[in-house]
């Protein structure tokens, strides 16, 4: 039994330990979900795809690429972007034209941008997983306390544990909602990008 006990009492001391490093965690993935939606409010009012300017300027470009116009080339790239990311892809890749080896600097270009790609959603899915894993362990760490409260006829320790409970629950699925739906938005908008990107690519080769 004291072997049984001591058990007991060292997983409960740990969890206890945890609740506090949950909850300053919690209200860190909350401040990152406010930050995270001003910005992908303003990468949205930044975002105008237009798929014809750009196989417009594309076709010109390569236009010009074949009369040996490079310069004239990356002028016309330059000026077909349709965001942020593809704008500085496109003036990337208008720096590399008429190289000899241009396909294959143009392919560790495009893959390089993909890694980007996949780093800017990583952090997004990570919070869109842990905020609400997080919430489920804010929830059950009290539960505990909260029960001894019960037992002993302590309604003030079971309210004060109560309520830790409920508000780390929120919290965690707040983020996670936040992460998840910007997620799911951004997922799009970077797979039209890369999409439009393979597309430079192949025109130019």
């Amino acid at each position: 039994m004291d072997v049984s006990s001591g058990i007991t009492g060292t997983m409960f001391m740990i969890s206890n330990a945890l609740l506090y490093p949950v909850i300053i965690t919690l209200l860190g993935l909350i401040a990152w979900s406010l930050i995270s939606a001003g910005q992908f409010t303003s990468e949205y009012a930044s975002r105008n795809r237009d798929v014809n300017l750009l196989k417009v300027g594309c076709r010109d470009a390569k236009a010009k690429i074949e009369k040996g116009d490079r310069s004239g080339a990356a002028a016309v790239l330059t000026g077909s972007g349709s965001n942020d990311l593809l704008k500085k892809f496109i003036k990337e890749i208008s720096e590399i034209l008429g190289a000899g080896n241009f396909p294959v600097e143009a392919e560790k270009l495009l893959q390089d941008y993909e890694l980007k790609i996949a780093d800017e959603l990583m952090q997004t899915r990570l919070v869109a997983r842990v905020g609400p894993m997080l919430g489920l362990m804010g929830t059950l760490i009290p539960m505990g306390p909260a029960l001894i409260g019960l037992s002993t006829g302590n309604i003030q320790q079971l309210a004060a544990n109560l309520v830790i409970a409920f508000s780390t629950t929120v919290l965690g699925l707040l983020a996670g909602g936040v992460a998840y739906s910007i997620l799911l938005i951004k997922k799009k908008w970077y797979t039209q990008d890369l999409s439009d990107m393979e597309y430079v690519v192949e025109v130019l080769k």
